[in-house]
């Protein structure tokens, strides 16, 4: 038995060594094919491209005029007179910068909405590629576990031929070796749908084969809660986002101030006749604001939507810091749980199912208790690996609610936070 358990062990560890793609790999690949990060990056390359411009002077206009007067006298032909006229808009100083500032913090907004939605694509790329994990580990599990309940099944066969147990020995062990099988099926076609996903996350073909992966190593966080808090606040786009909105609203209010203020023209025309020295006109316009209804509606509107990002920026610092904080105790409580299956239940529930399965070869005890050794055993194992994907899912979760990577993934490819984490 024991070296059963040691050479069940070693190969759930061989394949790991063999993996084709590290987690920083499918992330990066997310990053560069998952159409909805791609159509939410060219939106915010779009604003950007257009705050850039916000600021520009309308274009001037350019007219001409074929102009005749009429002589008021037979025989007498008309005058013919051609203009050429160019007038140039001229905005109250001010409003083409507040323009401009309105559109650099709407990019901005662009950048940390895009920036949120790379956190939850990349965050389901990892919990998809830990459930690959889970499924992998738990396949070697039931394929080990079936070929054990086979050994079983032919041990009661022959004791029931000698006379040392009875059939309901053979019809447990057949039964326990179906239930097996259909664990088996079952983790199969879970991977299955998992990698799907996964293909699907990674615009790729949906049946594209995927090697075993490996879950997450066990590691305490380098920072307690009130650190990642703070690093939340640095860090999280959906802070962010709150804050630029923020600002775009205060630049609305110090645009719509401006309202009240006229907008200027300048003009310049020459005009040519037939005969004689040609004319011009040379001439300033002023548009100003004759009902205050306009600009005093647009300040009070400007006015109301700083109210509104107020509470937004409220809404979002407190969801991230109740997400951080919820998210802080589900990755410490899985992370406790996963090293005491690894450190004590998991070694005593071997244990015990290597002492059982010696006393039934030796005739010491029943085939039921080594069935209940067994089965407790392999729910132990089963239950150590469910915890280690919900630890590698809420680091997923806790990361990506501070917006920054603060742990490794064992390959040493991410960043941690503090180095190079986008802000």
């Amino acid at each position: 038995m024991t070296l059963f358990i040691r050479g069940f062990i070693f190969s759930l560890l061989i394949p790991w060594s063999l993996q084709a793609m590290t987690l920083s790999d499918f992330e990066n690949r997310a990053r560069e094919r998952n159409p909805q990060l791609r159509a939410a990056r060219q939106a915010w390359k779009v604003l950007d491209a257009q705050s850039g411009v916000a600021g520009a002077f309308p274009d001037p206009t350019f007219t001409y005029i074929s102009e005749k007067f009429p002589s008021g006298m037979d025989g007498t032909a008309a005058e013919s007179v051609q203009h050429y006229r160019v007038e140039q808009p001229l905005p109250f100083p001010g409003k083409l910068s507040k323009e401009k500032l309105m559109k650099h913090h709407e990019a901005l907004i662009a950048e940390t909405s895009y920036d949120e939605l790379e956190r939850e694509i990349l965050t389901q790329v990892r919990q998809k590629v830990y459930q690959l994990a889970l499924t992998d580990r738990s396949i070697a599990l039931a394929d080990q576990s079936v070929a054990v309940l086979k050994n079983a099944l032919t041990s009661s066969q022959t004791r029931l031929s000698s006379g040392q147990s009875s059939t309901a020995d053979v019809f447990m062990a057949q039964t326990e070796l179906r239930r097996m099988e259909n664990l088996a099926y079952e983790q199969h076609q879970a991977r299955l749908l998992a990698q799907i996903d996964l293909n699907t996350l990674l615009n790729d073909p949906t049946d594209k084969s995927l090697d075993p992966l490996m879950p997450p190593p066990l590691q305490e966080l380098p920072m307690d809660l009130a650190a990642l808090q703070v690093l939340a606040v640095r860090h999280s786009p959906w802070i962010m986002n709150g804050h630029h909105e923020k600002l775009h609203s205060q630049a609305m209010i110090d645009r719509s101030r401006l309202e009240y203020a006229p907008n200027f023209g300048l003009m310049v025309e020459r005009e040519t006749a037939p005969a004689g020295p040609a004319g011009r006109q040379i001439g300033v316009s002023m548009t100003f604001p004759l009902w205050l209804e306009r600009p005093w509606g647009t300040m009070k509107a400007a006015r109301e939507h700083a109210l509104e990002t107020e509470a937004i920026v409220e809404d979002r610092t407190n969801l991230v810091h109740r997400m951080v904080h919820a998210e802080f105790i589900q990755f410490n409580t899985h992370l406790t749980k996963a090293r005491r299956y690894q450190e004590g239940i998991v070694p005593s529930a071997e244990n015990t199912l290597q002492v059982v399965r010696q006393q039934y070869a030796s005739g010491q005890t029943d085939f039921l208790r080594f069935l209940e050794a067994f089965r407790s055993w392999l729910n132990a194992r089963l239950e150590y690996e469910e915890e280690i994907y919900q630890y590698g899912h809420h680091w997923a979760e806790l990361e990506r609610w501070i917006g920054a990577d603060i742990l490794y993934d064992g390959g040493g490819a991410r960043e941690k936070a503090g180095e190079g984490a986008k802000s």
